[in-house]
């Protein structure tokens, strides 16, 4: 039997929270570089300034963590073509390229770790605490996103045939909702279009590293405020365990779920950490650890997305519900692929 309700730990007596700051600090610059990326993803469409998308960015992720089945993607899609003018269907698709270079520069920090650190204890033991085979649990984390960014890159490089199979799969459908349904098609292939140049390619995995060591950079440092610092035996092991549990919490936690995924992030971070081979991390501990990182990459993004939508007099409820209704016919095709994101 799992014990999803985290023991948080708060008693230990770490209360050092003035670790938070620089963490939060780590996320926000995290952000700036998801920016960057997401301007080169959209930059055969129109270029935009990262000044104008960084908001945009923010907003998106504050939707996430405060609606269901990460419909802050709509959002931001929505969002960025009322301001800048370019096509929703197409950014939603640079959205979902985004998602799958994430689990895949994921996937990667913990192969390139993999190769220095035994990690078959934590293989045997999150197996343990899933239900499943640890060759399973590898192959259910890794090839759905394998097998997407995959079709994906087929979509890019052959459009023609990508068009077609969706035309066949659109003629089936009855007549009102071909139209609607071709025309996102289209445009969703027009969003994969950076795939196809292979200097783009590695540009957008270069840009994805610092995104996701600085999202460690957050974890990092709340484990001072644990005190783990002293718990392993170097700030070298400490900064490898965080890797480690910002890739498994995050492509664990990917499944769209509660707002935040709330709970199941906690459950997946607090199990990766007790399960590091490092170090010895007492359950309720990990349960703190846990709660707090979710916070820190929770609250602030609310709180600033809530500034910026201030700014431009708008709220988050109405950007939300005009955004659905006017997308809904359009993007109707390509929310069917949202849905597997991570």
């Amino acid at each position: 039997n799992i014990n999803l309700a985290p023991s948080f730990g708060f008693d230990q007596g770490y209360d050092e929270y003035i670790y938070l700051a620089p963490a939060v600090a780590l996320y926000l610059a995290s952000l700036l570089f998801r920016t960057i990326r997401w301007q080169v993803l959209m930059r055969h469409m129109r270029p935009v300034k990262v000044r104008r998308l960084y908001p945009v960015v923010v907003v998106g992720y504050m939707a996430n963590n405060l609606l269901p089945m990460r419909l802050g993607e709509v959002v931001r899609s929505y969002h960025i073509g009322e301001r800048e003018g370019v096509s929703k269907t197409a950014a939603l698709a640079t959205i979902f390229v985004e998602r799958v270079l994430d689990a895949l520069t994921l996937l990667f920090f913990v192969a390139v770790i993999a190769v220095f650190v035994p990690l078959e204890g934590v293989a045997d033991f999150l197996s343990d605490r899933f239900g499943l085979p640890w060759p399973l649990l590898v192959a259910a984390f890794s090839v759905p996103f394998l097998a997407l960014f995959g079709l994906l890159m087929l979509s890019a490089l052959f459009p023609r045939v990508a068009a077609a199979a969706a035309a066949m799969v659109i003629e089936r459908l009855p007549g009102r909702f071909r139209s609607p349904l071709s025309h996102a098609a289209g445009m969703f292939l027009e969003g994969l279009a950076p795939l196809r140049d292979p200097r783009t390619l590695i540009l957008l995995f270069i840009l994805s590293v610092p995104i996701w060591l600085l999202e460690s950079g957050l974890f990092f440092m709340v484990g001072f405020s644990f005190g783990l610092d002293d718990t392993y035996d170097s700030l070298g092991d400490l900064a490898v365990a965080q890797v480690l549990v910002t890739a498994i919490a995050n492509i664990g936690s990917s499944i769209p779920a509660a707002p935040g995924s709330v709970g199941l992030f906690e459950f997946v971070a607090r199990e990766a950490l007790v399960a590091m081979p490092m170090a010895s991390v007492d359950r309720a501990v990990a349960g703190g650890f846990a709660a707090v990182v979710h916070l820190a990459l929770v609250l602030p993004v609310v709180v600033l997305g809530q500034v910026f939508l201030w700014a431009e007099h708008l709220s988050l409820r109405k950007l939300s519900q005009t955004g659905q209704e006017q997308e809904s016919a359009s993007v109707a095709g390509s929310l069917g692929l949202e849905d597997s994101e991570t």
